[in-house]
C-alpha cells in the first residue's frame, strides 16, 4: 500500500494532464469540473455561501481541487488493480485520456523503483497538482471573463428615487453588481452571439431557430422581478430585484401538440421546465436586459428564463434550447432529490434597526414570488405584534419594503402574509428539498 500511495498522486496528474489535452482538442470534460460541480451541488448552503464570501473568485477553483482529489482516491484502485482504468474508460469513455494515462504512469513506476520517499514525495506531488488545477480554473475563467460580450444600453433606465425608508431599508432596485449570483458551474460559459442560436424543440425536432439579432427586433416587455435563491438559510439574504426587459415565449412559438412541459436548457447543460400553461404565460418572460443594459456573463448572456413563482434554480441562464416535450423533464436539481414545483416560500428580512430614543426603528423587506405580499407584522421581544407600513411595490413580481416604529427590545421579529392570505410560516423547515421556511427573527 505504502508503493501505491507514493505512485497515486503524479499518476493522478498525468491522468489530469492528458485529459487536459483531450479537453483542448476534442471539448472532452474534465473530471475535476465534473466532480467541483457534483461537490458545490450538494455543498449545504450556510458553508457555499461562507466559501464564496471569504474566497470570492477563488471559491469555485478551490472546489476543483477537490475534484482532483477525489480523483487520486480512484487513481490510488487503479494502481493497486490496473485493469479497473479499462472498465473505468468504458463506462466512461470522454474521460478515457485520463484513466489510460493514470494507469499507464501507474504501472511504469511499479515496474521502475522510487527513490523518494512515499510521504514526502507525495506531499509534493499532492500539493503541485492542488495547485495547478486550481490556477488553471482560476486563469481559465478570468480568460473567459475578458471574452464575454460587454454589456450594451438596451432600454432607458434610471432607478426610482428613494423616498421610502432611506437608511432603514435596502435599495428598491439591486444594482447588476451587487445582484446575487449562482450556478452549478466550476466555469460558467461565455456565449458569442454571432454563432450562438435560440433552438426551440418538441421531442427532439427542431421547430424554429433565432438568432441573437432577431431576438433583439421583437417587441419586449420592461417588468421589475426580483429572484430569491433556494439556497438561502433563515439568516442569509441571496435575493435582488432588477428593472429586466425580455420577450413572451407566446411571441416565438405556439404550443407544440400534445405537450405536457416545456423545458429550458442552458448551453451548460443545465435545465428545468415548466408546466406549458404557465410557461406561455405573460408572467414568464425570456429576459434580454438588466437595468438598462443586455444582460452580463453572470447574469446569463445572452438570455435567461424569468419564472418568479419559483425560485432562482428553475430561472436558467445561458439558455440554448427550449424543447416542449410529451413526458416529464427531469432538471438538473429535481434529478438531485429538489422539488420540481419549487414556489417560494413567504419570506421576510430585516435589514435595519434604529435606536431613536425609547423606541426602535425597524425596515426590511418581504417577498412571495408571484403571490405579491398583503401585510407585515414586526413585534420586539414578546411584545404585541405592530402592522408595519408597506412600500407599494414595483410590480406584482417584486419585492415589498416596509417599516414600523417598536418599542426597545434585544430582540425583533417580522412576519409576512402573502396575497393568498397565508402567514409565513411560524416555525422552521428544513432546506430539502424544497427551500427553507419559517421566522425571521434579529437579535440585537
Amino acid at each position: 500500500m505504502r508503493r501505491i500511495l507514493k505512485i497515486a498522486p503524479a499518476a493522478t496528474l498525468a491522468g489530469f494532464a492528458a485529459q487536459y489535452v483531450a479537453w483542448l482538442a476534442l471539448g472532452w470534460p474534465l473530471p475535476t469540473d465534473v466532480i467541483a460541480e457534483w461537490i458545490m451541488a450538494r455543498t449545504p448552503s450556510p458553508y457555499a455561501v461562507w466559501l464564496l464570501d471569504t474566497f470570492g473568485a477563488w471559491a469555485k477553483p478551490f472546489a476543483v481541487t477537490g475534484g482532483l482529489a477525489a480523483m487520486g482516491v480512484v487513481v490510488t484502485a487503479i494502481a493497486a488493480l490496473p485493469l479497473l482504468s479499462a472498465a473505468a474508460a468504458l463506462l466512461a469513455p470522454k474521460w478515457a485520456p485520463f484513466w489510460l494515462a493514470a494507469a499507464a504512469l501507474a504501472w511504469w513506476s511499479r515496474r521502475k523503483p522510487m527513490r523518494f520517499k512515499a510521504s514526502r514525495r507525495t506531499s509534493l506531488v499532492m500539493a503541485a497538482g492542488a495547485a495547478v488545477v486550481a490556477v488553471e480554473a482560476f486563469t481559465r475563467n478570468e480568460v473567459l471573463a475578458r471574452r464575454a460580450i460587454e454589456p450594451s444600453p438596451l432600454f432607458p433606465f434610471e432607478p426610482p428615487p428613494e423616498t421610502f425608508a432611506r437608511g432603514l431599508v435596502r435599495q428598491a432596485v439591486t444594482p447588476v453588481g451587487e445582484f446575487y449570483s449562482m450556478s452549478k458551474n466550476a466555469v460558467d460559459p461565455v456565449v458569442d452571439p454571432r454563432t450562438w442560436r435560440l433552438k426551440i424543440s418538441h421531442d427532439g425536432r427542431i421547430l424554429r431557430e433565432f438568432s441573437y439579432a432577431e431576438l433583439l427586433t421583437l417587441p419586449r416587455i420592461d417588468r421589475y422581478v426580483t429572484l430569491r435563491c433556494i439556497s438561502n438559510t433563515l439568516q442569509s439574504d441571496l435575493m435582488g430585484n432588477a428593472a429586466w426587459t425580455g420577450i413572451g415565449l407566446r411571441q416565438l412559438v405556439s404550443v407544440a401538440p400534445r405537450a405536457l412541459e416545456v423545458a429550458f436548457v442552458g448551453v451548460d447543460g443545465h435545465g428545468d421546465s415548466l408546466p406549458v400553461e404557465y410557461a406561455m404565460s405573460d408572467e414568464v418572460m425570456l429576459a434580454l436586459g438588466m437595468n438598462g443594459n443586455t444582460l452580463n456573463r453572470t447574469h446569463g448572456f445572452p438570455v435567461r428564463l424569468l419564472a418568479p413563482r419559483y425560485y432562482g434554480f428553475k430561472n436558467i441562464k445561458w439558455i440554448g434550447e427550449i424543447a416542449f416535450v410529451t413526458k416529464p423533464y427531469a432538471g438538473t436539481w429535481p434529478a438531485m432529490g429538489w422539488t420540481k414545483e419549487a414556489r417560494i416560500h413567504t419570506a421576510s428580512q430585516i435589514d435595519r434597526v434604529l435606536r431613536q430614543g425609547p423606541a426602535m426603528r425597524v425596515g426590511g423587506v418581504s417577498f412571495a414570488g408571484s403571490r405579491g405580499i398583503r401585510a407585515v407584522k414586526v413585534r420586539a421581544g414578546d411584545g404585541e405584534w405592530r402592522p408595519a407600513i408597506l412600500e407599494r411595490p414595483l410590480s406584482a413580481y417584486a419585492w415589498t419594503r416596509w417599516r414600523v416604529e417598536t418599542p426597545l427590545a434585544d430582540r425583533v421579529e417580522a412576519r409576512a402574509m402573502d396575497g393568498e392570505g397565508r402567514w409565513q410560516a411560524p416555525e422552521p423547515t428544513e432546506m430539502f428539498p424544497s427551500g427553507v421556511s419559517g421566522p425571521t427573527v434579529k437579535r440585537l
